[in-house]
């Protein structure tokens, strides 16, 4: 009886069969696969990233710094920068081919729901990493996030915690480099594994 629970508990938290459809190319064209691909890459040039830059006054100097005398670090920079890009456009297009196969519907209703959250999620990353650059740029672009979140109820209270101080000329700072580099990776890496898990539990994915 004891031996019964703990295999119900395993095929509970990994289920043993998913569609043999839903494993075909062109049932998924690999967008949610190249999604996550992207995400490891960014995962792995951040980190190397993370030893040399630096937030604040000195950003746009360390990112120089990076460009011009790190080995092999405008490669490890663009590396990141493109990642970043193309995993905005794969998830978009893998939720589009979500919406046209119907995969949406009961029973995938939930994972519907998180999919769009990691698409909120990941233009967010996007942007904060680009204030990150503490260029003029960035740092106009973060005085419109600012303006645009103290419209709202609590706005102000929000800026402060998510932008911290930007300046018109340097976007970067405390507050965006944590929220970049530590919350929002680490609430996308829970959430990517849940919606994998979501998928097998569902039987795999609805095809075209």
């Amino acid at each position: 009886m004891h031996r019964r629970q703990q295999t119900s508990l395993w095929q509970h938290i990994r289920p043993q069969r998913i569609s043999g459809k839903s494993l075909r190319f062109k049932a998924t064209f690999c967008l949610g696969g190249l999604s996550f691909l992207s995400f490891l890459i960014l995962v792995g040039t951040g980190m190397l990233l993370l030893f040399n830059y630096q937030p604040g006054e000195k950003a746009y100097s360390s990112l120089v710094e990076i460009n011009s005398v790190l080995p092999y670090g405008a490669l490890i920079r663009s590396l990141h920068f493109w990642a970043g890009q193309f995993m905005v456009i794969s998830i978009f297009l893998h939720m589009v081919r979500v919406v046209v196969s119907h995969a949406y519907r009961p029973p995938r209703e939930l994972n519907w729901v998180i999919g769009v959250l990691l698409l909120g999620l990941t233009l967010i990353m996007d942007y904060s990493g680009y204030l990150l650059r503490g260029d003029q740029e960035g740092g106009a672009a973060a005085s419109v996030g600012v303006s645009l979140l103290q419209v709202i109820p609590g706005g102000k209270a929000l800026a402060f915690i998510f932008f911290g101080n930007p300046s018109p000329l340097n976007s970067s700072t405390l507050h965006l480099y944590i929220w970049h580099s530590h919350v929002l990776a680490w609430v996308i890496s829970v959430l990517q594994m849940y919606h994998f898990w979501r998928i097998r539990r569902n039987g795999g994915i609805r095809s075209l």
